[in-house]
């Protein structure tokens, strides 16, 4: 393990252990998710090669930690989304520490804080009906589209509609996803379904994520973990246990190459 990545890995858990406590004392509903539930299975912590944390959130319990995580959280600390930053590009939500630096350099006219980030994705309901649901997931997968052409324009490569959708107003790109959202968020909780807008999209049996407290160890903390996180690992990466090929075990730091990382400022 590098020096570097495991100095990163030391700031995003220092922003798990702030949003731990914030949703402690707020009462806010969390879950470790992809990546860094994988690691607290199989590892007891990070994947040793890993450079991020991703955490999931029922939508509405995410609304009220953009409100108390400003007021409440480590001023070395900002959560932020579209709501926040008018260039921000991505259907979730990240906390950062403001005072490093992990950015693409592609990306770098940008105008947003690109401190190193832990990933909030938001946990929305489907319908039960299922060509509503469907609609719902076209629907919120052309939301996501929409909102990444801020990032898009940078990739040569881009196709036609995607070069098009560039060109919508950032106002709009905000409504359209605050519409399709809102429109998942009126359902409550009472549905069969939930969608995840991580890699790519996914989508769970609520039961899955929901129905029963339990807490797995990572690093030196007990941290809250899907109800059937056996379960939802195998959707994610099948024999999760078994050991990985050595051309497979890269984070975001090796696989991107080109990102320029600042652990402090």
């Amino acid at each position: 393990m590098s020096g570097l990545l495991r100095d990163i890995q030391h700031v995003e858990y220092g922003m798990l252990r702030e949003l731990d406590r914030v949703c402690r004392l707020n009462g806010i509903r969390y879950f470790l998710g992809q990546g860094t539930l994988l690691g607290a299975a199989k590892y007891g912590g990070f994947i040793p090669w890993d450079d991020d944390i991703d955490v999931l959130v029922p939508c509405r319990d995410l609304e009220r930690l953009m409100e108390v995580f400003p007021r409440e959280g480590n001023k070395e600390y900002m959560i932020t989304d579209s709501s926040v930053e008018r260039h921000y590009p991505m259907t979730w939500s990240k906390i950062r520490a403001v005072n490093t630096l992990s950015r693409p350099k592609k990306y770098a006219s940008i105008p947003i804080n690109w401190g190193i980030c832990i990933d909030l994705f938001p946990i929305y309901p489907l319908s039960d009906f299922a060509p509503l649901r469907k609609l719902e997931i076209f629907l919120f997968k052309a939301a996501n589209k929409i909102m990444l052409a801020e990032f898009t324009r940078f990739d040569g490569r881009r196709g036609p509609l995607t070069r098009a959708l560039e060109f919508l107003p950032i106002g709009f790109r905000h409504f359209f996803h605050r519409f399709v959202t809102g429109r998942m968020k009126a359902h409550g909780e009472g549905t069969r379904y939930v969608l995840l807008p991580c890699k790519g999209t996914k989508i769970v049996e609520r039961r899955v994520i929901f129905g029963g407290e339990k807490r797995l160890q990572f690093e030196d903390g007990l941290y809250p973990v899907p109800a059937d996180y056996h379960a939802y690992l195998t959707l994610n990466f099948g024999d999760y246990m078994a050991p990985l090929p050595e051309d497979q075990k890269k984070g975001h730091e090796q696989r991107i190459g080109d990102i320029e990382w600042k652990v402090s400022l």
